[in-house]
């Protein structure tokens, strides 16, 4: 790709432009260098750049503390897109918030995002959503009687529990078992004990891709009756799920923001772009991190590089201004703003859609 790597690296040393930071580590920086491709290079606001940082050595909080520094303190910047989870985006927000700068956060699900103040802007739908949508699958769609939880313990794995906790509780179900794990637990162990003792016929897996992938694995070799059914952080990438799960890959349902949809002409010119720069399909993250880019460009197009303009054009999207028009669907940061979200297998490394499975919430 080098007419985008190319892109890209003029974006590093912005000049005049006004500038996007994007704050994700180097493998996620592929909707970066589509969005790079689209932007405007003269309008009647000036031209537009995209600034990444990619540096990640540290622990999480060191490096999206860092990240976030860093990025405030680039010369033009305007906005930013990131951070990569609900825990990263939660613990760099202030830093926007004292800084003025409008962060849109495209994929990280903590409903603790929408309290810190009116300069975060969330895309993803939120805990209480998406663990709905987990809780009406689990209980209509694949018949669970006896659920499990397996959770990261995190914002990210402990908001979505709570809220489907919540859900089941008004469904009248009760999980047979909740198993909190952190970086470096004994899987292994961890889903032996919860297996021997709870006997579930389904388990709902919320954590990171490399973490659902190896319970996957391990509850699949146990019992390959028992349904999976994972959140939304399992598919952000799909060749690693597919190597670590092995055969539980195949089995797994999987939750989604975003399928590729090439009957629409915006969807397609996208989907056709990343094909051509990555030799694959793009991903539901990356394409909710593309839109985050793009929604922030068009602001600065409407209202040009100020900050305070632009965080009020964000927030007027779907009420005063119609909702944006991205690749993933309408995006409105208004309270109530609905969110598409999609059941999916795997079929060939691609993620598809089980029929009738889409709820607008």
């Amino acid at each position: 790709m080098p007419l985008l790597a190319a892109a890209l690296a003029a974006c590093e040393r912005p000049t005049g432009a006004a500038v996007i930071g994007y704050a994700f580590p180097r493998e996620n920086q592929q909707a970066a260098l589509v969005a790079a491709a689209r932007l405007p290079t003269d309008t009647t606001n000036g031209s537009i750049r995209i600034v990444g940082d990619w540096d990640s050595g540290g622990t999480e909080a060191t490096v999206e503390l860092a990240r976030a520094h860093r990025l405030i303190a680039l010369p033009r910047v305007v906005g930013v897109v990131g951070h990569a989870a609900s825990r990263g985006s939660l613990i760099a927000a202030p830093v926007y918030l004292s800084a003025g700068i409008p962060l849109v956060v495209p994929t990280a699900s903590s409903s603790r995002l929408w309290d810190i103040g009116k300069w975060i802007f969330p895309m993803a739908p939120g805990d209480s959503v998406e663990a709905e949508f987990l809780g009406h699958v689990a209980i209509d769609r694949l018949h669970g009687s006896r659920l499990a939880i397996y959770f990261a313990n995190n914002p990210y794995g402990s908001g979505i529990r709570r809220e489907l906790r919540g859900y089941l509780a008004r469904r009248g179900v009760s999980p047979v078992d909740q198993v909190p794990f952190v970086d470096g637990a004994d899987l292994p162990t961890l889903v032996e004990a919860s297996l021997v003792r709870s006997h579930p016929d389904l388990v709902v897996l919320v954590g990171r891709q490399v973490e659902v992938a190896r319970l996957a694995a391990l509850i699949n070799d146990h019992d390959p009756s028992i349904h999976l059914l994972a959140a939304d952080g399992a598919l952000d990438q799909v060749a690693s799920l597919i190597v670590t799960a092995g055969p539980a890959s195949d089995s797994l349902y999987l939750t989604s923001f975003w399928v590729p949809d090439t009957t629409d002409s915006l969807q397609r010119a996208f989907i056709n772009q990343y094909r051509l720069e990555s030799g694959r399909e793009p991903l539901s993250f990356e394409a909710m991190r593309y839109d985050a880019i793009m929604v922030l460009a068009e602001a600065i197009h409407e209202v040009g590089p100020d900050r305070a303009a632009i965080r009020d054009w964000l927030w007027s999207l779907g009420g005063s201004r119609p909702a944006y028009q991205g690749v993933t669907g309408e995006i409105s940061f208004r309270p109530g703003a609905r969110h598409r979200l999609y059941l999916v297998r795997l079929q060939d490394g691609v993620p598809v859609v089980v029929p009738d499975s889409a709820v607008l919430r």
